[in-house]
């Protein structure tokens, strides 16, 4: 930062996998991200651009808002710079990853419908990680049951209501009583 006893930030880019990465924030580091993770993270994706007064800077074109994004690490649903990146990534810790052409989208074994940066353009992305589900960990067990049960659970749910608004709405039947003489 600006505390000349700490030297600037490019001097704090540590080459890790192929990808440069600078930790902008520690987190908790009794878990940290590993293939075969289930990571929860906040993105923002920026590129090289010019500003509106024709600075150079860079200029965002992903970003995830306040909700997390799920990745599945190791799975190829993600550039494969970014899943790079986040190796060894604490929970909580915020890191910038800067990605070569070959890791984002320039990546011959990826097929992109839509590239969102031109050929050749290294990019830019800050991750935090939210949290960490390791693989067979209960509570992965538990986040895969319960997006399955949930399902169901709500489909219950609506055909029990449905049930108790027809039995309501049914006509009433009389009973008939035999007369006792």
């Amino acid at each position: 930062g600006g505390d000349p006893g700490q030297g600037a930030p490019q001097d704090n880019w540590v080459d890790h996998n192929g990808v440069q990465i600078m930790t902008l924030k520690t987190g908790d580091c009794r878990k940290t991200a590993a293939f075969g993770d289930v990571v929860y993270i906040t993105h923002v994706g920026a590129k090289p651009g010019v500003d509106e007064e024709g600075n150079q800077r860079m200029v965002q074109f992903d970003g995830s808002g306040d909700k997390p994004l799920k990745v599945d690490l190791g799975q190829g649903r993600i550039i494969k710079g970014m899943e790079k990146g986040m190796i060894g990534q604490c929970v909580g810790e915020q890191r910038n990853i800067l990605i070569p052409p070959h890791l984002a989208f320039d990546d011959p074994t990826v097929r992109f419908k839509q590239k969102p940066v031109d050929d050749g353009t290294t990019i830019l992305y800050q991750i935090t990680i939210t949290k960490v589900v390791k693989p067979g960990s209960a509570s992965m067990a538990y986040d895969d049951i319960w997006g399955f049960i949930g399902t169901y659970y709500q489909v219950a749910i609506f055909f029990g209501v449905m049930a108790v608004i027809v039995y309501k709405c049914a006509p009433k039947r009389r009973s008939k009583k035999k007369k006792r003489g």
